[in-house]
């Protein structure tokens, strides 16, 4: 038998000589093995390759891009630069040139953060660039700003023209052609990245069973870790958010928080019908546990009230002032009723002081009522409870018919007191602290009103508070600055006199400078010594403010803004107002030895003084302390019980010592009769 070249001998059956089935399954099932394992090996190595490739294309472009968007900031920065530069120029001031200092750290630092960026390679060019920007920024203080403070226009022009503009053009030029060569390379390496995935899109189909159950075991990964991601920034939120809406002495909600809460009471009252019982509370007597026992201890009772509070109301008791609380009750007026006398049961046995309390409660399907009147309805009837003796409840539909008749009467004692000027006067020692062995000095003296006991009024807030609801605010401080400068003959030489005034007061159309300077001149006093402290915590008009802090300024007083650190209304009033003096709140000062966020608070103040040249006060002070501490910080000048309490007139004794870990106040938290200094 002959063969052709080429092919095998077969069997009867039609199979190759030397094939039976079960060497072609043999065969067969090793031939599956190997091309599964070929496969499962190319799509290894195709996963690998395409997981390197991208992660290496995704680093390089994540990095260009954050890159260009550093650059852009720059650009936007350098622009801000010229800007205020420009505006420096046109009007020179302080302020302005504190801003331009602070765009040109904002440049410092992105071109630091475009640095730790960069590649080796490119680090180099943002070395130059900053050193441009240095060399720019030292041309604007030794030479241009100085020359525009000078006036003369030629000189100002001369130096722009040779010094300033050809480095700023030179420094522009730069920051925009590296801006716009990361951005053509931030979109090379999207473009490259695009293209890839391109890639593996069109060979998906081959690996897509192997690549999605990869995918799919990735994405739950990735899901896990934005969850957890999720979650602490959830709790970080919160956490801020709780700060924020929280009184750090009581862990009681703020005003901020209660305002939110009454809302949403009102809200859900609306919807469902149910009743809400608004409760002021105020605390007897407060000022009295203040005068006797120090306001550390004040602040001891307030925390204790507070916890008792948050105890037993938990998520609806809120501290809205001083001593001042609310309470929300979805509840009836007579069961508002039974629980406030509950709660004074509950502070008589805990040896806390009385309450007087207002209640207003709105009544489910009737008309809503805005917040402001129940605020005002609660009011009225916590002002009668005062009336009738305190240590008692008063609801607002019990002195409905006559609430006006009470403010009557209080708007008539505001009006003969002010007529008749039935106010008195007292001044404390607003101190220079000195370093150990020298004699501190007193730097001014503020002026603090209080009423004649004759008027009529329990204490100088309720006089204030009861000028502001009728608008008589303006003459009550005409009143009590009238009565400081008549006993201001015996001020110290050199020293300065604090005089208070309110927002409300600079909102007018009279120049307050002009009525100023007629009454000091009167008692022979220079404008320059005498200084004036915008109080409250609220911002008023800000234009109108403004406008009369200008014109004192301009007429040579000073202008100090007190309780800086109690709110977002102070921040407000110091961006916008050039004063020469900052009072730092009582409650931040006497927490920052112990509070981080206080002290945060203090050394922020600090370091803004240090920069702009304000001059900082600390005051109610009443601990060593609490005064080393402030003193470490860098606080200079100081006001409180533990230095000297308010007087009739202006005797001191200087201050020369402290023997460190020893300070105390007095009984009545005076100052001690030892000298002092830090």
């Amino acid at each position: 038998m002959q063969f052709r070249a080429g092919t095998a001998p077969s069997l009867p059956c039609g199979h190759p000589v030397g094939w039976t089935w079960d060497g072609r399954w043999t065969q067969g099932r090793t031939t599956v093995i190997a091309a599964l394992m070929l496969t499962f090996l190319a799509l290894a190595l195709f996963a690998v390759l395409a997981v390197v490739q991208t992660r290496f294309l995704t680093h390089d472009a994540t990095r260009t891009v954050r890159q260009s968007d550093l650059y852009q900031k720059v650009r936007y920065w350098v622009g801000t630069e010229k800007s205020l530069e420009r505006r420096y120029r046109l009007q020179p001031s302080a302020a302005t040139e504190a801003q331009h200092a602070k765009a040109a750290s904002n440049v410092t630092m992105v071109l630091r953060a475009a640095h730790d960026n960069s590649a080796p390679a490119e680090q180099t060019r943002v070395t130059a660039l900053m050193e441009l920007h240095e060399q720019y920024m030292t041309a604007i203080r030794s030479s241009l700003f100085p020359a525009v403070r000078t006036r003369d226009q030629q000189h100002v022009s001369n130096i722009d023209r040779v010094m300033v503009l050809p480095v700023f053009a030179q420094l522009e030029q730069r920051i925009d052609a590296e801006a716009r060569a990361h951005r053509q390379q931030a979109s090379a390496q999207l473009a490259h990245l695009n293209r890839l995935l391109d890639t593996l899109a069109v060979l998906a189909p081959v690996v897509f069973v192997a690549g999605l159950g990869i995918l799919v075991v990735l994405w739950r990964v990735l899901l896990r870790k934005q969850r957890v991601l999720d979650d602490a920034h959830e709790t970080a939120l919160n956490r801020l958010r709780a700060e924020s809406i929280t009184d750090p002495l009581t862990r009681l909600g703020n005003h901020r928080a209660f305002q939110e809460g009454l809302g949403a009471a009102l809200r859900l009252g609306a919807l469902d019908g149910t009743p809400l019982t608004l409760a002021r509370l105020d605390l007897d007597e407060f000022k009295v546990v203040n005068d006797r026992g120090g306001h550390l201890h004040g602040d001891q009772v307030l925390s204790s009230v507070g916890h008792l509070l948050g105890m037993a109301f938990q998520g609806r008791a809120y501290r809205v002032g001083g001593d001042e609380f609310a309470l929300l009750l979805p509840v009836t007026s007579e069961h508002a009723a039974r629980v406030i006398d509950d709660l004074r049961g509950q502070l008589a046995a805990a040896n806390l002081p009385t309450i007087s309390a207002g209640l207003t409660t709105t009544i489910p399907g009737t008309t809503a009522i805005a917040t402001d009147d129940l605020h005002q309805q609660a009011d009225q009837a916590l002002r009668e409870a005062k009336r009738r003796g305190r240590n008692r409840q008063v609801s607002f539909q019990q002195v409905a018919g006559r609430s006006s008749v009470l403010g009557l009467e209080q708007v008539d004692a505001l009006r003969h007191l002010i007529q008749g000027g039935h106010m008195n006067v007292a001044f404390q020692p607003i101190w220079q602290l000195c370093v150990p062995g020298h004699t501190s000095i007193p730097l001014a003296f503020e002026a603090l009103a209080r009423p004649a006991a004759e008027a009529g009024f329990r204490d100088t807030q309720e006089l204030f508070d009861v000028a502001a609801r009728v608008n008589r605010s303006a003459a009550l401080d005409h009143l009590c600055i009238r009565t400081a400068l008549a006993r201001a003959h015996g001020l110290p030489d050199g020293a300065l006199l604090f005089l208070n005034v309110s927002p409300q007061t600079l909102d007018q159309d009279i120049s307050l400078a002009t009525l100023l300077l007629d009454e000091v001149g009167a008692v022979g006093l220079a404008p320059q010594r005498v200084v004036i402290e915008i109080t409250e915590r609220s911002t008023g008009n800000m234009a109108a403010v403004l406008q009369q802090v200008g014109s004192l300024r301009a007429a040579g007083f000073q202008i100090a803004l007190d309780d800086l650190g109690a709110g977002n209304a102070g921040l407000e009033m110091l961006r916008c107002l050039p004063v020469d003096f900052v009072k730092i709140d009582r409650s931040v000062v006497a927490a920052a030895p112990d509070d981080v966020t206080a002290n945060a608070v203090l050394s922020a103040i600090m370091a803004y003084a240090r920069t702009t040249g304000v001059k900082v006060i600390v005051e109610g002070l009443e601990t060593t302390r609490v005064l080393q501490h402030a003193w470490h910080l860098g606080a200079r000048f100081a006001q409180g019980y533990l230095l000297g309490r308010p007087a009739p007139g202006f005797e001191v004794t200087p201050l020369s010592g402290l023997v460190t870990g020893t300070g105390h106040s007095t009984p009545e938290g005076g100052a001690p009769q030892h000298s002092l200094h830090p």
